[in-house]
């Protein structure tokens, strides 16, 4: 299988979830800048903007904001800033929004709900280094951890192409220090692992959660997938197979499956997963594979009726025609293997192996005239040539003796 990197669409369904979380908790509002620390002229404008707001009239609260930081620079408070950089994203005026975010910092650098507001307008500005920091400074400054913000900020280290630093939050989040890891976070835990070659540490995780009551499906799958990346095929089967038994498997997880088993020396196995595969998807390469699972299986009927099948949907698939020819020859049908190793030269003219198969068969039918022509073309290829002159000699041979 190979080692997927997130794809944009990936972080765009968290980015839906990212958004929707970027609201002052009711811990992050108790460390609100002090509204009594405002002078009278902030104390009146306020009371303008909040009336303007309950009647929908953004635009002219935001006016009358500017208009007060215009005519008292130096009384500018956190308070107001912090309004202003709301109303001006309410309009997305980022750029303008994140100076005024930057202003409330300034003034009250613990007020973890401006810091919270400007992660999300770093990371639309494609500031992503700032959108990480941002997001882990929110995430300290809060009394209660939210964690989403600390998963927020692994998003952000991954658009800024710094996955270790999202490995590392993605490791505390899913270690149980965080509460019972959501099933985003261990997904996301999983693809960098592989991305970074640190899957060791992954399959532990998923493991330790696995061990649980009633481990989730999609557990196996994770599963399967970090066991495939480090060469445990015989893991990852069994993780595939079970999550099989709780989730309906995919066409390529079907597939996968397949290939599995047929590797690990399981063809019978193998060849009933390629069996459903087909009802599906009727491809060449399925076919070619069946056929040779139930070959290996030791079920040659079963083997001929595949490639038979095969060969009907798709006549000319020269890998086809060769496995009906050993399947033929295993079951000592010689004329029938000649007729299917020559399909198989005829549609690829360099296959010298089948070139000889199909001069050996045809001498084991007993049709030497056949078998001699086919065989002395077979001499010129340097990998059968001594076996190639040695059949006809033989031939030659009992035609001298009869």
């Amino acid at each position: 299988m190979k080692k997927k990197r997130l794809t944009q669409p990936v972080i765009a369904l968290i980015l839906f979830l990212f958004f929707a979380v970027l609201t002052p908790t009711t811990e992050a509002a108790a460390k609100c800048p002090d509204e009594k620390t405002l002078s009278r002229n902030g104390r009146i404008a306020m009371v303008e903007v909040q009336k303007m707001t309950s009647e929908n009239k953004l635009a002219q609260a935001k006016a009358t904001l500017l208009k007060f930081n215009r005519d008292y620079p130096d009384e500018n408070h956190p308070y107001v800033a912090f309004t202003l950089a709301g109303l001006l994203t309410s309009e997305n005026l980022l750029p303008s929004a994140l100076v005024q975010y930057q202003k409330t910092i300034d003034m009250c650098p613990s007020y973890g709900p401006a810091w919270q507001n400007m992660g999300k307008i770093c990371y639309e500005l494609k500031k992503f280094d700032q959108a990480a920091l941002a997001l882990e400074n929110a995430y300290e400054l809060m009394d209660k951890k939210n964690y989403l913000l600390l998963f927020h900020a692994a998003i952000a280290h991954i658009s800024d192409k710094n996955s270790e630093k999202a490995l590392q939050h993605m490791q505390f989040l899913t270690s149980g220090q965080a509460g019972i890891p959501r099933p985003d976070w261990v997904k996301l835990l999983v693809n960098l692992s592989i991305e970074q070659h640190r899957e060791k540490s992954a399959i532990a995780t998923v493991e330790d959660l696995l061990a649980q009551d009633n481990p989730a499906p999609y557990l196996f799958r994770l599963a399967a997938t970090l066991y495939l990346n480090v060469k445990k095929y015989r893991q990852a089967a069994e993780a595939l197979s079970v999550y099989e038994i709780l989730s309906p498997l995919t066409l390529p997880e079907q597939t996968l499956l397949a290939d599995l088993y047929n590797n690990l020396g399981m063809p019978f196995k193998a060849a009933q997963c390629y069996e459903k595969i087909l009802k599906k998807s009727p491809k060449k390469k399925i076919y070619k594979r069946l056929a040779s699972a139930w070959l290996d299986a030791c079920e040659p009927e079963k083997a001929i009726k595949a490639a038979k099948n095969g060969l009907a949907v798709h006549p000319s698939c020269q890998k086809l025609w060769k496995i009906k020819g050993w399947i033929h020859y295993e079951k000592k049908e010689f004329k029938q293997a000649s007729q299917a190793f020559s399909q198989a030269v005829i549609l690829k003219k360099t296959d010298s192996k089948s070139l000889f198969m199909h001069g050996l068969c045809a001498c084991k039918a007993g049709q030497h005239d056949i078998a001699k022509k086919i065989l002395k073309k077979a001499s010129h290829c340097a990998p059968y040539k001594r076996q190639a002159l040695a059949l006809i000699r033989q031939m030659e041979r009992k035609n001298n003796n009869s």
